[in-house]
């Protein structure tokens, strides 16, 4: 029977890669910004002892080869030797913003670190009992890999398990450049256990039969990166395959909309503050984009809030950076009048007042872990003020954009 491994599995961690948008940041702040890449991977190794794994996969992007310091090396070789301290071996492929990286800086690296040599699909092994893991891989040698390279995984041997890294893009992708191209299917016919893909920023499970991964980067950079960002601890145990997300970002990217319920400007004040509180409580650093709307008779006061609400964050350990502020109007409207119109917005309406639960659409959020422990359930009010408060949001933005 083969023993049950645990490994982590990361990707695209572009040690001290630049931030991008930073504009009239007060210096404490800007500095912590520019070390967010080196703590989140400090997190990395810190969850690779904290849950005992076997080993961790780093799946390209390791650098971010404009911009490798003397820093992001030294930070890389003291987190690999704690790691290989604790007994833990780390396999790392590079990838198209780390090509070559072997030829281009010494990375004398500790005994527990196996490097992928080359551009051609080549297998190493973990041993654990009496259990071999063959984990497959390949790095980039030049800027850019075009050709497939799925065709070269092919299984050694029939026992143990069989892992495989591939720093790539599904052949489809628009949103990225389509480096070592793959179609979904050609994965899952190869007789692999896991796929641990990396390039990709955003966290994706692609298939679970066999589970094929992108972890996503470990720190967004930019607001296009918005969300949670970390790294899948993943169990295998026979024919049983089980993944937990560890978040390890230092700084988190979000793009948001808030309706604020105040009519005073004082009112304004306080839940404004409540509500980066709330931020704050929930994410620890933010860096913020945000829709604000208001009351009419608070629009006077708009070209102010921005200065107001980053007024002493640089004094927060964890402060929330409001970059980016846009205030409008509550529209004000009668909903009857509005179901009853032949616009989109009353059928919006209609359909929102046929889904008896919102439910079904929060069940991920209620499975979630992290947040069954910090929230817990919604009560049956909890629900209703949630569907409120979207609706608002919805019919709002239709009709802001409907008026303009």
């Amino acid at each position: 029977m083969k023993e049950t491994i645990r490994f982590l599995h990361t990707a695209d961690l572009h040690l001290d890669s630049p931030f991008k948008g930073m504009r009239d940041v007060p210096g404490v702040i800007l500095q912590g910004i520019q070390s967010a890449t080196l703590k989140a991977f400090d997190r990395i190794i810190e969850t690779a002892i904290h849950e005992q794994v076997d080993f961790v996969l780093m799946v390209g992007d390791v650098f971010d080869v404009q911009s490798a310091s003397l820093k992001s090396l030294v930070t890389l070789k003291r987190g690999l030797s704690r790691l290989d301290e604790s007994g833990i071996h780390v396999y790392i492929s590079f990838g198209n913003h780390d090509y070559d990286m072997l030829k281009k800086v010494d990375l004398t690296l500790p005994d527990n670190t196996y490097i992928f040599p080359s551009e051609e699909v080549t297998v190493t092994t973990f041993v654990k009992g009496d259990t071999t893991v063959y984990i497959y891989g390949f790095s980039y040698e030049h800027r850019a890999v075009t050709e497939p390279k799925v065709v070269s995984y092919e299984p050694v041997q029939a026992d143990g398990y069989h892992i495989a890294t591939l720093h790539g893009s599904l052949q489809t992708n628009a949103d990225h450049d389509v480096y070592a191209p793959f179609q979904l299917e050609e994965l899952k016919a190869k007789p692999f256990d896991y796929w641990a893909l990396g390039h990709i920023h955003k966290r994706e499970l692609l298939a679970q039969r066999p589970y094929i991964v992108y972890p996503g980067n470990i720190q967004g950079r930019h607001m296009k990166e918005t969300g949670e960002k970390g790294c899948y601890v993943v169990d295998m145990s026979g024919g049983q395959t089980h993944l937990q997300f560890h978040p390890v970002h230092e700084i988190v990217f979000l793009d948001e909309s808030y309706t604020a319920s105040a009519q005073q400007v004082d009112e304004l004040v306080h839940e404004l503050k409540e509500y980066k509180q709330r931020l704050r409580q929930q994410h620890g650093k933010v860096w913020l984009r945000l829709r604000l709307m208001v009351h009419d008779a608070l629009m006077s006061f708009s070209h102010e809030l921005s200065q107001w609400l980053n007024d002493h964050e640089k004094e927060e350990d964890d402060w929330v950076w409001v970059t980016e502020l846009n205030v409008t109007p509550i529209v004000q409207y009668d909903r009857n009048q509005l179901k009853q119109s032949s616009q989109f917005v009353g059928e919006v309406l209609t359909l929102l007042d046929e889904k008896e639960t919102i439910t079904p659409y929060l069940s991920d959020l209620l499975q979630h872990r992290q947040f069954k422990q910090i929230i817990g359930t919604f009560s049956d009010d909890d629900l209703n003020d949630i569907r409120h408060q979207a609706e608002e949001v919805v019919i709002n933005q239709l009709l802001s954009d409907g008026r303009d």
